[in-house]
């Protein structure tokens, strides 16, 4: 049995007439998914799955303050048995699709986790994305979860209009 990978693209549009700060940014995530067989798993049976499959994070403006989008994701995971390792990671900055030259910092895309599972608590304090896998969660044995994701975004002052992406991984060994 292969361990599962779950590819988030999120796609943070944001869009304004003029190029002063005090103006609107229209900010929409898109979130799409896909499932990849990957390496050889230590629990058996995964099955991984991210929810909404599309997600819209609304207006921002380009005022340097951190907006929350609590639960903003859920992620299911299912094993028979074993020990279940659950990481993620994102690519890299949010780069804008129009000029790749503008960028959005990935430190100010963040997430957290504070969750009572079944299994006992799933916790993540606040951070920010890496470009590295980070372990969110592991437990032996038996698994039915859903996992519920928070995020944070903060849109810099004078940060250009367009539309921003970046690639958030879920993987489940």
């Amino acid at each position: 049995m292969k361990g599962q990978i779950m590819l988030i693209a999120v796609i943070l549009s944001v869009f304004f007439m003029g190029c002063t700060s005090a103006e609107e940014n229209n900010t929409t995530a898109n979130i799409t998914s896909e499932t990849q067989p990957s390496v050889e798993p230590l629990a058996t049976g995964i099955n991984l799955s991210v929810d909404p499959t599309s997600l819209n994070l609304g207006t921002v403006d380009p005022d340097g303050i951190e907006r929350e989008y609590y639960t903003a994701t859920n992620v299911s995971i299912i094993t028979r048995r074993g020990t279940l390792v659950v990481y993620l990671m994102a690519s890299g900055d949010l780069i804008s699709i129009n000029n790749s030259s503008n960028t959005i910092p990935l430190s100010n895309l963040k997430y957290s986790i504070k969750y009572e599972s079944p299994y006992g608590p799933i916790e993540v304090p606040k951070r920010s994305f890496t470009t590295s896998y980070y372990m969110i969660w592991t437990y032996t044995g038996r698994v039915s979860v859903v996992i519920p994701v928070n995020y944070y975004i903060t849109v810099p002052l004078y940060t250009d209009p367009g539309t921003y992406t970046v690639t958030i991984t879920y993987v489940a060994v």
